[in-house]
């Protein structure tokens, strides 16, 4: 009885091997499905982060009473005069309406650059969102397209501001997603 006992413990190392090989073919399947999902909730964070601070922005110029900014910032201290945001982003009092910020200018928010292999990229010809007084952003609708280069074209996402500061998300067009792939897979 006792040697029916010991015949019956333990995996043979052909079984150990066809098991392992199972589930290195099944890691296999896995791993692009998962970074592609890392990638949707990375860019999903910063475009919350940035539609949560484009949206204090626009409270805050009203509360306010002045005109707040927001831009792109790599030090969290001036404007960049750049359409990349992913290095993070200032908020600030612009009391002398000028887009720059000045030592008297208080800042409201900041954010740090985002993690490698996200971009934000805003549209051409506007670099940073001017909140008046009243809550509205002058100029025409800015966009700012969010991707991430594990998520691609399909996980890239907009946000869009109007003339009336409200914000929006979107879906970009595909060479809006294209253009901030190609900024993500540099990214650093």
């Amino acid at each position: 009885m006792q040697t029916e006992l010991s015949r019956n413990r333990g995996f043979t190392l052909i079984e150990l091997l066809m098991t392992l090989a199972i589930l290195t073919v099944l890691a296999m399947i896995a791993v692009p499905a998962f970074s592609g999902l890392i990638g949707r909730t990375r860019g999903n964070g910063a475009s919350a982060e940035l539609n949560n601070a484009l949206n204090m922005a626009r409270l805050s110029a009203m509360s306010r009473g002045t005109h707040v900014v927001v831009c792109p910032s790599a030090d969290q201290q001036h404007c960049l005069h750049d359409r990349q945001w992913q290095h993070g982003w200032l908020v600030f009092a612009d009391l002398d309406h000028d887009g720059e910020r000045s030592a008297d200018e208080s800042v409201v928010a900041i954010a740090q650059a985002q993690p490698q292999g996200v971009a934000i990229l805003s549209t051409r010809g506007r670099l940073h969102v001017d909140y008046r007084r009243d809550g509205s952003a002058g100029g025409t609708n800015l966009t700012l397209t969010v991707c991430d280069r594990g998520a691609g074209a399909a996980g890239a996402m907009s946000l869009v501001i109007n003339q009336g500061g409200r914000v929006r998300q979107g879906t970009p067009s595909a060479g809006a997603a294209a253009e901030c792939l190609q900024v993500a897979a540099t990214a650093t």
